[in-house]
C-alpha cells in the first residue's frame, strides 16, 4: 500500500471514497485569488474552488489541522476560518459563517 505525505494530524483514508458527502456544491473559477491571514502574516494563494461554508486553496503552508486562519477575497471582508485538511500543497478551509455566492 502507497502511503501519501499528509500535514498536521490527517489521519489517512484506506479506501476510496464511495459517495460524495459534500453538503453543497463546489464552485470553480468564481474566484481565483485570494489572501490567507496565517499566524499574522498574509499570503496570496489560489482558490481552487469555493462553497458557502468552505474553500480549497493551493498553497506552500503547513497549518496544523483546526489551526485558525482569515481569508480576504477582493472586495469582501475578512473571514475568519479553520482548516480542515492539507494535503499535496492544498487546503481545505471551512469558514466561520455562510456566505452567499454569486
Amino acid at each position: 500500500m502507497a502511503t501519501t505525505a499528509l500535514s498536521g494530524n490527517m489521519v489517512p483514508r484506506t479506501q476510496s471514497r464511495t459517495i460524495d458527502e459534500r453538503s453543497e456544491p463546489r464552485f470553480e473559477g468564481v474566484v481565483e485569488l485570494a489572501t490567507l491571514m496565517f499566524r499574522g502574516v498574509p499570503h496570496p494563494v489560489n482558490v481552487v474552488n469555493i462553497s458557502s461554508r468552505g474553500a480549497m486553496i493551493e498553497c506552500d503552508l503547513e497549518p496544523r489541522l483546526g489551526e485558525s486562519v482569515a481569508v480576504r477575497f477582493e472586495g469582501c471582508s475578512q473571514i475568519y476560518a479553520f482548516v480542515r485538511w492539507a494535503r499535496d500543497g492544498r487546503l481545505g478551509i471551512n469558514f466561520g459563517c455562510e456566505l452567499t455566492i454569486g
